[in-house]
């Protein structure tokens, strides 16, 4: 309940680690690009982000078509982080609906627990 997030430092810490890497790959698989290639493209980008010192959602589409001419402006929403995280909409993942499920559900049993514990 005291909690404060401070979301600059959350955003860069999601930032500049290649954790969108297999959402550019599934990019271009769903371009129809064989994910195995897809994978090898995404390998060769973040080869040259760490010799560049950047990351993947700092490389300007033009750098991006030198990877693949299957890359358009919609990239950065695919590989942004709150995308990368809303899609990964399983059990136990990361998309807000599934954290909201889990701290109900968390606060339902802690609500358990301590009726237990006062009988």
């Amino acid at each position: 309940q005291t909690m404060k997030v401070n979301e600059q430092v959350m955003r860069a810490g999601v930032t500049g680690g290649f954790i969108n890497a297999t959402d550019a790959a599934d990019y271009l698989a769903a371009k129809n690009i064989p994910f195995r290639q897809a994978h090898e493209i995404v390998g060769r980008m973040v080869l040259y982000c760490e010799e560049q010192g950047r990351s993947l959602e700092t490389l300007s589409l033009e750098e991006l078509k030198g990877f693949s001419a299957e890359f358009e402006s919609d990239i950065y929403h695919k590989i942004s982080p709150e995308n990368c995280v809303a899609v990964r909409n399983v059990p136990g993942g990361p998309a807000p609906e599934v954290v909201k499920e889990a701290i109900k559900a968390g606060r339902k049993l802690r609500q358990e627990f301590l009726k237990l514990a006062d009988g």
